[in-house]
């Protein structure tokens, strides 16, 4: 189990980026906290964008789990629901979720891989906007804490790990 956490720092620190984006940066950066913004038009509406982020598992890339199989992985949209792992006898909360207005916008707080073994806070926003028959999904997360943490040094591996499920869930949503 050890390795298999060893293996999803390693994979989000190297991470990879998601092609196609409209918009996907790091906003701002320092060693007390950080903020990533990705956002693209979708050709979904926004009911079927929500749809698909509740299916985590099916758009999630496993590499970035603790055991290797985003078949573990689950959330439920509720406030108070949890973006969690489970697999054998062991189990992780990546993300609480905090906010919920179905078709328009998700909140979650807490840290994602290394950062949540790190003294930090973390809110992460689904916005969908509807465009009609599309809609426009932006992805925020802002991480704060102490400048002893050195966020700035992690900021653009973490900023290339969502890209990459940004990706993989535009590639989910398309069929």
């Amino acid at each position: 189990m050890i390795r298999k956490a060893t293996t999803v720092v390693g994979a989000l620190l190297l991470g990879m980026a998601g092609a196609g984006l409209s918009h996907a940066e790091v906003v701002t950066k320092s060693a007390g906290e950080f903020s990533i913004k990705l956002e693209q038009e979708l050709a979904q509406d926004s009911a079927a964008v929500y749809r698909g982020l509740a299916s985590l598992p099916a758009w999630w890339n496993p590499v970035h789990s603790y055991s290797g199989s985003a078949e573990n992985l689950s959330m439920e949209l509720r406030a108070g629901g949890c973006f969690c792992e489970r697999w054998d006898e062991a189990s992780v909360e990546h993300l609480r979720v905090i906010y919920v207005v179905p078709g328009r916008e998700v909140r979650l707080s807490g840290g994602l891989g290394p950062l949540q073994s790190m003294p930090v806070n973390g809110l992460m926003q689904w916005r969908i906007v509807s465009l009609g028959e599309k809609s426009l999904l932006t992805w925020e997360y802002r991480v704060w804490g102490s400048n002893a943490n050195n966020l700035h040094v992690i900021a653009e591996p973490v900023n290339s790990v969502l890209k990459e499920q940004f990706g993989a869930l535009r590639d989910y949503l398309e069929g």
